[in-house]
């Protein structure tokens, strides 16, 4: 089936959920959906997302999401790509302590704070809808849990991370720049770069690049941070890089056709 929209399900207990708390769920909601689509597409018209339907099903509240069509080149069902990869990423935080494709580590925070129960709140359940929806994920106490674990450091060493760079600001904390940067397994990698090299970033938006530094990883080694003291440039697409073949030596038919990012996020897949 495919997706038209989101359905956003609110499930009361005793009181009425809180209109703030409401309010804030869908802000979270739409908060992880922009991100997501970030990572989905580095470049291009952000979908906005509207009320399509509001509804009380019993102790329920129902929301419906959609995407506002556009005068755009950018198809529908591109646009709809984040209210899969969230339904998804959802599903995956109920069974591992894992950063989803296409989650960036605040994504997975956001989640977790959807799984706690409070004001009026006993869970909210994510579903994508065609007319009816589909498989609901509800955000439960494992999803909090491991949306916890997820981000939470395991190990710290000193390493590298590549990807293209995706997302520059500035932080709360004096001297440094936040970067994002998105990997070959389409997840993101947040960085903390001295200002010292703020002109080098912006110079480097957009294109690939390494990070050298030191890596926090949580328990599935998955780099979730880098503090960052080196900047490199790398090449684009597949200039001054080995070739599939190079890399597979013998082998070489094993994954025919597949550029270098594809069969590095295959062997780590």
């Amino acid at each position: 089936m495919t997706a038209t929209g989101l359905e956003v399900r609110v499930h009361e207990g005793r009181e009425r959920a809180e209109a703030v708390r409401v309010a804030r769920t869908l802000t979270e909601v739409v908060g992880s959906l922009h991100e997501i689509d970030r990572i989905h597409l580095l470049r291009g018209t952000r979908a906005t997302w509207v009320l399509a339907d509001m509804e009380r099903e019993a102790h329920d509240l129902v929301i419906r999401l959609e995407a506002r069509l556009v005068p755009t080149g950018r198809d529908m069902a591109d646009m709809l790509v984040p209210v899969l990869a969230l339904v998804d990423g959802a599903e995956t935080l109920q069974h591992e302590a894992e950063v989803p494709r296409l989650f960036a580590p605040n994504t997975v925070t956001r989640l977790g704070r959807l799984a706690e129960p409070r004001d009026g709140v006993q869970s909210v359940t994510l579903a994508t809808y065609n007319g009816s929806p589909g498989k609901p994920v509800v955000l439960s106490d494992a999803v909090r849990e491991n949306a916890a674990q997820a981000v939470r450091s395991f190990e710290v060493a000193y390493g590298s991370v590549s990807g293209t760079l995706s997302a520059l600001r500035d932080t709360r904390t004096k001297g440094t720049v936040k970067v994002t940067v998105r990997t070959a397994a389409r997840q993101a990698v947040d960085g903390h770069v001295p200002e010292s090299l703020a002109d080098q970033l912006r110079e480097l938006w957009r294109h690939r690049v390494m990070l050298g530094g030191k890596v926090r990883r949580n328990s599935r080694g998955q780099a979730i941070r880098i503090d960052v003291d080196t900047v490199e440039r790398l090449p684009e697409g597949n200039e001054g890089r080995p070739s599939t073949d190079s890399l597979l030596g013998a082998a070489a038919d094993w994954l025919d056709d597949l550029t270098v990012d594809e069969f590095v996020g295959r062997l780590r897949g």
